[in-house]
């Protein structure tokens, strides 16, 4: 693990670095059977975790009882002790001692159970605070409900059948906990069609945070549904809507945009969450900071293996095992507030620091061997010798080229699996980048990184020569101006090129041309890509002049402020070249360096990744418009207008109406009152809304029939109509003209069309939703049951 001060000299290159190994050498020396753990935590978690097991000297029992020792007064276990410590926790059992160790004794050997051991198991334990946990298969239920993940049902029966292990322990607590690690409830969406500009691997790569973010977000949803009572006319708890809501945000994003808007959520969250304080793991989430390690391979920490609860741990060659944890719920409870709190909290940090020491201690020194050692130094000395045109921030080495185009170079895996990775720069401020390659795709893995990287930076510094090879790197200096160029250069930008350099271009360009490079075409003398040699229009060649100049465009167009969303922004560096031309001086790619670093520290490296939710909106479109109101304003306060009221019920509730329609499967039935003010209520959710009009009537009739519901029979006052088929053919286009037909009289003028509002039409599915619908399908909007204002509604 690397070692931490303000200046130190790096053990492998011996040049001055903030960590020893310097973060360039740790990313050459860190391969890929290191890699799983080479996760970087402070020492003093490292130092503190080693205390706690008692040493590496230790057998596995004494490991246990020091750390079941060492942790039982710290307050991340302290949430799950009751106030007597002599208090019992089970009141009563579904069946003897006896029997329910023979279940154990089963279930632990792959046995089924008879009849009556299950029947045992689903009537359950009564606990002390009246809750009743009982279990089917591998699931635990809670007063009936089923928890979201499965639970280690052998540990947690051994607790139970064990009056001594239980004694004084909260069991609803640790078992609900438990059950809420869904580390798989965030899913991630990905758009049927994604342009091909967006699909890279950084973009789209996961939050190291994801797993305990999808725990933490459901179990506090089920907290909040099953354990907090909501506020007075509220038919859903906020806490739970807002956690559910975050949740389905954070699977639209990639992993830049999904720590910001995890942050952001904890900083504008309900103040109704500050009832869960009481739990160690939720304090820590409000001073959320995102992890910069974002290349780590870091595993969830717990398993369940036969029924039992098993963590992680790193053994000596740096592989994974795992090990029991014992039936104890002070051990439990640690770990279980430790997991739930986020990475980079000290909680977090412990317990990987515990992972990483349980069977042997950290090695501190970096083991690498002695050819890659000389590489790296090698390495060195190229960067050192070519000081004016390559620099070093952490693991990116910045390479200029003969004609000031910037290339960044980092190890990763790069296109044909190439173990280093090479990114035009457009832009620093904002920055942008996009990938180039240049080389076959052979590599021979007896050379060392560090020699390869050496071949790569020769290269790039010489890249005209280099092109000569290498067509890729011909067509991007051919095709894309230096950095702080405008697109087309004037003649009084020539001054600042090497007149040979370009004469040696052109020369080239000349010896290997191509249907696609034939000139320098940011030169001013250059001619349209789309106009042959003679002058004549290149029909054939118009349309992809057309997409290269449009993509052009839209890298401008992402260069925004999220401050004001200004749609277009010049780029600084433009600006610094247009000065030195007014000024006659030299090139300020001193300042360029600057803007380099800068880049970094504002986290403003993947600027493509924030706009991919734009893209994901652009793709999916009406489906994701709505989201959650906003909690930050009294309860009690008059709502800033109804949305069963006015224009909004149209573009707001007669939406959910058709998504619920299409979300019940072929057989499913539904309710409509055949006079006004009767009310339409569905078989799987608990969506109801008054219809007041004949004409709303007459809307509802329409949306069944297109989505295949038929007439059912009448029960009183109201009308059942029964699902027998799927949609009709053109069901989506049959609603378009359904409602410009009602907004031509219910609507105002100049308003939006109110089919952008209605989700696409998809298949009836095979079944209902397993567990429940989303809450915007879960909420009573009918008239008499105001959720937020004092009185209801008043036609």
């Amino acid at each position: 693990m690397a070692r931490h001060s303000p200046s130190t000299i790096c053990e492998v290159c011996d040049h001055q670095s903030r960590e020893s190994p310097c973060r360039l050498c740790a990313s050459i020396t860190v391969n890929k059977k290191r890699k799983k753990w080479s996760h970087n935590v402070h020492e003093s978690a490292h130092q503190q975790s080693r205390i706690l097991i008692g040493g590496s000297h230790q057998t596995a029992q004494q490991r246990w009882r020091n750390l079941k020792q060492n942790t039982s007064e710290l307050k991340d276990v302290e949430w799950a002790k009751l106030p007597d410590p002599t208090l019992d926790p089970v009141l009563s059992s579904p069946c003897s001692a006896e029997e329910l160790k023979a279940i154990i004794q089963r279930i632990s050997d792959g046995v089924r159970l008879t009849t009556l051991q299950r029947l045992h198991l689903v009537s359950g334990f009564l606990l002390q605070d009246g809750v009743q946990v009982s279990f089917i298969g591998k699931g635990l239920l809670v007063n009936g409900r089923t928890m979201p993940s499965q639970v280690p049902i052998v540990s947690m029966l051994n607790v139970l059948a064990s009056k001594s292990a239980r004694m004084g322990w909260d069991l609803t607590k640790l078992f609900v906990a438990f059950g809420s690690l869904n580390t798989k409830k965030i899913t991630v969406f990905e758009p049927g069609r994604l342009p091909r500009r967006l699909r890279q691997r950084r973009n789209m790569r996961p939050s190291l945070q994801k797993p305990g973010a999808s725990a933490l977000l459901t179990w506090i949803q089920w907290m909040a549904e099953e354990h907090l009572t909501p506020p007075e006319n509220y038919s859903l708890n906020p806490i739970g809507v807002w956690a559910h809501d975050v949740r389905g945000r954070l699977g639209r994003v990639g992993r830049q945009k999904f720590e910001q808007f995890l942050g952001d959520a904890f900083k504008n969250y309900p103040q109704e969450l500050q009832q869960l304080n009481g739990f160690p793991w939720l304090e820590r989430w409000y001073s959320y900071l995102s992890t910069s390690q974002h290349d780590s391979l870091l595993e969830w920490p717990f398993v369940i293996v036969g029924g039992k609860l098993k963590i992680l741990v790193r053994t000596k060659n740096n592989a994974s095992r795992k090990t029991a944890v014992p039936d104890e719920p002070g051990l439990w409870a640690f770990f279980l507030s430790s997991a739930l709190s986020p990475l980079t909290s000290d909680a977090g940090e412990l317990l990987y620091a515990l992972q990483c020491n349980w069977t042997c201690q950290t090695v501190t020194g970096t083991e690498i061997s002695a050819p890659l050692r000389r590489s790296i130094q090698f390495l060195r000395e190229v960067i050192d010798g070519n000081s004016d045109r390559v620099f070093v921030h952490d693991e990116h080495i910045l390479v200029i080229g003969r004609l000031g185009h910037f290339y960044d170079v980092r190890i990763g895996r790069g296109a044909h699996n190439a173990p280093f990775i090479i990114e035009s720069i457009d832009s620093l401020e904002s920055r942008v980048t996009h990938p180039i390659c240049i080389h076959d795709g052979t590599f021979h893995s007896t050379v060392p990184l560090g020699d390869t990287l050496v071949s790569v930076i020769l290269s790039l510094l010489d890249d005209i020569n280099t092109s000569t090879e290498i067509d890729s790197l011909r067509h991007h200096i051919s095709f894309h101006s230096p950095l702080g160029f405008p697109p087309k250069v004037t003649e009084k930008h020539l001054r600042f090129f090497n007149q040979n350099d370009i004469k040696l271009l052109e020369r080239i360009i000349q010896e290997n041309r191509s249907m696609d490079v034939r000139q320098i075409q940011w030169l001013p003398q250059s001619t349209p890509r789309n106009v042959g040699e003679r002058g004549e229009v290149l029909g054939y060649r118009n349309m992809m002049h057309l997409l290269r100049r449009n993509n052009a465009h839209n890298r401008r167009m992402w260069q925004h402020e999220a401050e004001n969303n200004r749609a277009l922004r010049t780029y600084r560096t433009e600006m610094l070249v247009e000065h030195a031309l007014a000024a006659n001086s030299a090139l300020p790619h001193p300042q360029f360096i600057e803007l380099w670093h800068k880049s970094f520290d504002e986290m403003t490296q993947d600027d493509r990744g924030p706009h991919l939710p734009h893209l994901y909106h652009e793709v999916r479109g009406r489906n994701d418009w709505m989201f959650i109101r906003n909690f930050g304003r009294d309860q009690n306060d008059y709502p800033i207008g109804d949305i069963r009221n006015g224009e909004r019920r149209y573009c707001e509730i007669f939406p959910r109406i058709w998504e619920a329609l299409m979300r019940h499967p072929i057989g499913a039935t539904f309710r409509i009152g055949v006079l006004d003010g009767g009310t339409l209520t569905f078989e799987n959710c608990h969506l109801a809304v008054t219809i007041r009009t004949a004409q709303e009537r007459r809307i509802i009739r329409r949306f069944s029939a297109l989505l295949g519901y038929v007439e059912h029979g009448r029960h009183e006052n109201n009308i059942e109509f029964i699902r027998r088929d799927h949609p009709r053919n053109h069901a989506r286009r049959d609603l378009t003209l359904l409602l410009n037909r009602a907004q031509e009289t219910l609507g105002a003028r100049g308003a939006p069309p109110w089919w952008w509002h209605y989700a696409e039409v998809i298949q009836a599915p095979l079944d209902a939703p397993p567990f429940e619908f989303r809450w915007e399908l879960e909420q009573d909007l009918r008239d008499q049951n105001p959720r937020e204002g004092r009185y209801g509604y008043v036609p």
